[in-house]
């Protein structure tokens, strides 16, 4: 019986290190405005691969970007993104992994967006794709949330979804681009006694922002106005004046 076992055992070991990759497509894409058909100059586009792997311990969700995260279309509204490999993980960490999806997104600075579903297309060697954008519908809620993802990335260069650190993070474009939506934030949603508490953190994430771009004077400006409005932790934020006023002096 143990022979048995061993034999059965080696046949899944060599199931999961035979056909070990998941390869996807390259992508040539056009990002085109829904209402007037014109393409769409610097639009942000994000290729993600979602992966369930199965394991001992049960099932483990994985979300992938497919592309470095600086991919933004050119003036005719194109972008190429590269054929990629992932590796499956081998047995006994995983014994069986499958797509569960695989997609391009886009988003503008001036809040539209859209996406695509590409996972008909992994079989294939390229794919041909035109993604038509249109103005994002957001409540406050879920606008916060989409900030705290964006500033999350620009801190520490992990993009959205995915776990390892991009290389290189945040490039000097992408926290531009950061900046404008988070004060796009505090224009259409002012403060109020129920949005108080989004509207104190947003001001402080502007501020830091702007002190990771070295604009310390407008950095302090918004920490400040955080400050009058904060009603926890105050004392983070005259740390982080002071600090930014040391750079200044400097």
């Amino acid at each position: 019986m143990l022979k048995n076992l061993t034999v059965v055992f080696l046949g899944i070991l060599l199931i999961s290190v035979t056909g070990c990759n998941i390869k996807t497509p390259e992508i040539k894409g056009v990002v085109l405005d829904a209402e007037t058909k014109q393409p769409v100059e610097n639009a942000w586009v994000t290729a993600t691969l979602g992966i369930k792997t199965k394991t001992v311990a049960g099932e483990v969700h994985n979300y992938l970007s497919v592309d470095p995260p600086h991919t933004r279309t050119d003036n005719n509204g194109r972008f190429i993104i590269p054929s990629k490999r992932f590796k499956r993980p081998s047995f006994p960490v995983g014994f069986g992994t499958t797509v569960e999806t695989f997609g391009v997104g886009v988003s503008t600075v001036d809040d539209r967006g859209g996406s695509t579903s590409l996972t008909q297309f992994l079989a294939e060697d390229k794919a041909d794709v035109t993604i038509n954008i249109k103005p994002e519908e957001r409540t406050e809620s879920e606008y916060f949330s989409h900030l705290q993802a964006l500033y999350n990335y620009c801190l520490t260069g992990r993009f959205f979804v995915e776990v390892p650190a991009v290389e290189g993070g945040c490039d000097a474009w992408e926290l531009d681009y950061a900046i404008t939506k988070h004060e796009k934030y505090l224009e259409k949603y002012p403060e109020t006694e129920k949005t108080r508490s989004h509207f104190s953190i947003i001001l402080e994430q502007v501020g830091l922002l702007y002190e990771t771009k070295g604009e310390y004077k407008k950095a302090i400006i918004n920490l400040k106005k955080s400050k009058e409005i904060r009603f926890f932790r105050p004392q983070d934020l005259d740390n982080a004046i002071k600090r930014i006023q040391q750079k200044l002096q400097r």
